[in-house]
């Protein structure tokens, strides 16, 4: 009886050890994703309106996310990709 007493709280402590560590691993990879969200250069605006654009112009955009548009080359704030030149129609 006592060694059944034993293994179920070693069990239960086991189990109990793993589930803390895997949610402090999750923490700490979502606290390093936010950091990742923030490109080198964090004071580009990228809601750049094309409209004022004249045909030819250039401007610069994000391959997966259409709607990161800028009036500079960077990478793009969402996936860190490079923004590819485009031309204004």
């Amino acid at each position: 009886m006592k060694k059944t007493i034993i293994y179920s709280a070693t069990l239960v402590a086991l189990i109990f050890s793993a589930c803390n560590n895997s949610s402090k691993k999750v923490e700490q990879t979502n606290s390093q994703e936010d950091s990742k969200a923030q490109p080198a250069n964090a004071s580009q605006t990228f809601n750049f309106d094309t409209t004022k654009l004249k045909t030819g112009e250039s401007f610069y955009q994000c391959s997966m996310h259409a709607e990161v548009l800028s009036d500079k080359q960077g990478l793009c704030p969402k996936c860190e990709m490079d923004l590819s030149e485009m031309k204004k129609k």
